[in-house]
């Protein structure tokens, strides 16, 4: 595969991946305000529970192979290593698979012991909704795989626009039909949009995998994949706790209140612009990570300037959109999400932060580094939890936003200021 670093090029190809994470935007955020105005305040806030839940289950039920997937596919095949390909992704489908059903195991039983102790309501919606996790877990793995096989655009496309479109056809079946819409169905019609996905994807990967794979014998290095692995999924697992938590935590601190449904619509409204960055990584990681695989310094230098270039007017443009309309798009929720704007604007700034920089992380644990990108996020994490409670508490959503905005821009300032420091040394 040859990764020539053309400006141009490069960037219409960025670009044209948030392009379709806006695209993806749309749907979901038309399926949410039709969900905001079918449902009670109390179905939408467990609908929003439990996507949040499941969400960070997810992340954890990869075990980040889905990550180091973009690595190691993409240096498999520059080096036309078939033995070590297959049996990575036999390793990492089985793995994931048998993960997330554990996970699943774990979670219902936990979730029932703690509503049994507080003798509350029972959640059903995220016990349903996480049924679906292996099926979730496996679609995430295979998106990062056939984008490492060169197919970003094909792979993205399904993810950020065909799973939300029959998530959106299913949501707008559903009103059509007898059935009541409520926080269950809504989870259902979510999971049966991700069930068609994996289907899409499945097929996909078999096809752009070289003729005769499957009589290739296996090698497999399993505990060197996880070793490289598992630094990465508790790296994003502590980002999506950071980005997803703060719904679970306002869930703790306020019931059934209205504090959940607006910091929700909030967070998914300014957490957007950090779209750009993790839409953008999947065409950027599989050629930083062959760069690194030859030695290239400069090259890799050159490529991370590139991004964020390409990146950078993205993310002003959208943040001055919010400024201006973010009043008029929380309206087309309900009257009462207007409350979410200053959350909404706070959380985008942080964002900015996350988007700018989100290759950093992947670029210092490639090379290594693994320690201080976990030590950093660790501490991020921690602080946004405790900020979180402390001020949520007080101040409501506009608390959680804001512990939200610290620990982003911290971590995210720490992580490029250590990465500049490791170029110096490396004479990059």
């Amino acid at each position: 595969m040859d990764y020539h670093l053309d400006l141009q090029s490069n960037s219409f190809r960025s670009l044209g991946l948030f392009a379709l994470a806006l695209a993806n935007y749309g749907l979901m955020y038309s399926a949410n305000i039709l969900l905001a105005r079918w449902l009670s305040i109390g179905e939408f806030d467990d609908y929003s529970v439990a996507v949040s839940v499941v969400t960070m289950l997810s992340t954890l039920a990869t075990l980040g192979l889905e990550k180091y997937a973009l690595r190691t596919v993409a240096l498999l095949r520059d080096r036309e290593d078939w033995q070590r390909f297959r049996g990575f992704w036999l390793f990492a489908l089985r793995g994931i698979s048998a993960f997330s059903l554990l996970l699943v195991a774990i979670l219902s039983i936990s979730l029932e012991a703690v509503l049994a102790l507080r003798q509350a309501d029972a959640h059903i919606a995220i016990v349903i909704f996480a049924g679906f996790l292996p099926v979730i877990a496996v679609t995430l793995f295979l998106v990062e795989v056939i984008a490492a096989h060169g197919a970003q655009l094909l792979s993205v496309t399904i993810y950020r626009l065909f799973l939300p479109a029959v998530y959106l056809a299913l949501l707008l079946g559903l009103s059509a039909s007898p059935v009541k819409a409520s926080a269950l169905t809504a989870v259902l019609c979510f999971g049966g949009a991700w069930t068609m996905t994996l289907i899409i994807m499945w097929t996909i990967a078999k096809l752009l995998v070289p003729a005769g794979l499957n009589k290739t014998v296996p090698v497999m290095h399993g505990k060197k994949w996880l070793s490289g692995s598992l630094p990465l999924v508790l790296s994003s697992l502590m980002l999506t706790v950071m980005t997803s938590g703060g719904v679970i935590i306002l869930e703790i601190l306020f019931p059934s209140g209205l504090e959940v449904g607006v910091y929700a619509v909030a967070a998914q409204t300014g957490g957007f612009i950090s779209l750009i960055g993790t839409s953008t990584n999947r065409y950027y990681l599989p050629m930083m990570v062959v760069m690194i695989g030859r030695g290239d310094k400069r090259a890799i230098r050159t490529l991370m300037e590139q991004r964020a270039l390409a990146v950078g007017g993205l993310i002003l443009a959208l943040l001055v959109i919010l400024i201006f309309a973010g009043r008029f798009i929380l309206g087309l929720f309900g009257a009462h999400f207007g409350d979410g704007y200053h959350p909404m604007l706070i959380i985008a700034s942080g964002a900015c932060f996350s988007a700018l920089f989100a290759d950093v992380p992947y670029y210092l644990q490639f090379m290594g580094l693994h320690r201080i990108v976990l030590s950093l996020t660790l501490v991020a994490m921690s602080i946004m939890v405790t900020l979180s409670f402390v001020l949520g508490a007080e101040f409501g959503s506009l608390g959680v936003a804001t512990a939200y905005m610290t620990a982003v821009m911290l971590l995210f300032v720490s992580l490029r200021v250590v990465a500049n420091v490791h170029f110096r040394r490396l004479g990059g």
